[in-house]
């Protein structure tokens, strides 16, 4: 059975819960108490030297960061329906919005949402969080190129993009940009996946 290093507010250990209740794999949650600073104890720190979860563990197999975990478990179980593409050049492509997902959106998402959740107002930077609200505005846009036309990032049904981005677009009202409408249609869609609720919703 999978172990998995997390704690309930990390947005980027929701990532791989989702996933993992999207493919059906068991596997049990050691919690980690970030708000006890547990994370940079040595104990931890043997485990992730960077202190940070999510970490898989399977026997003495550890690995961290959200997106390496996913893809590790998605080329071994090699399941009927895979989430990557076979073929290199769209699989490039794939791997081109998972990067954008992560710079253009999770990245500036979680200067504001970070700030606005854990910070007192008058310590916000507010320059960076403009700067950051504008990239995200920019990335909107650019997902209304695709969301006018399909219901889905890729091949028009729900896959791994939208996993990656279900912790991050579940408070995008906090992000202080428009949202076109076929972007919220969109986020509102991936908020109401049985697997996304599951781990969202609790």
């Amino acid at each position: 059975m999978y172990g998995l290093y997390s704690h309930p507010n990390s947005t980027y250990s929701k990532r791989v819960h989702i996933y993992l209740q999207y493919r059906n794999l068991e596997y049990e949650t050691i919690h980690v108490a970030l708000d006890k600073l547990e994370n940079r104890k040595k104990t931890f720190l043997a485990i992730n030297p960077y202190g940070k979860v999510p970490v898989l563990k399977e026997g003495e197999f550890l690995l961290s960061e959200s997106s390496a975990i996913i893809r590790y478990l998605e080329e071994k179980h090699s399941f009927p329906n895979p989430l990557f593409p076979a073929d290199l050049k769209e699989r490039a492509l794939f791997n081109q919005w998972i990067n954008q997902c992560e710079s253009e959106f999770c990245f500036p998402g979680s200067v504001i949402y970070f700030s606005k959740k854990f910070i007192p107002e008058e310590k916000w930077e507010t320059k960076r969080m403009k700067d950051s609200a504008k990239r995200i505005g920019r990335h909107f846009d650019i997902l209304e190129q695709v969301l006018n036309t399909n219901q889905y990032l890729i091949g028009n049904q729900f896959g791994l993009l939208e996993i990656l981005y279900a912790p991050f677009i579940e408070h995008y009202e906090m992000m202080d940009t428009k949202v076109p409408k076929s972007v919220e249609d969109w986020i509102h869609r991936v908020m109401e996946e049985p697997s996304v609720k599951k781990v969202l919703k609790t």
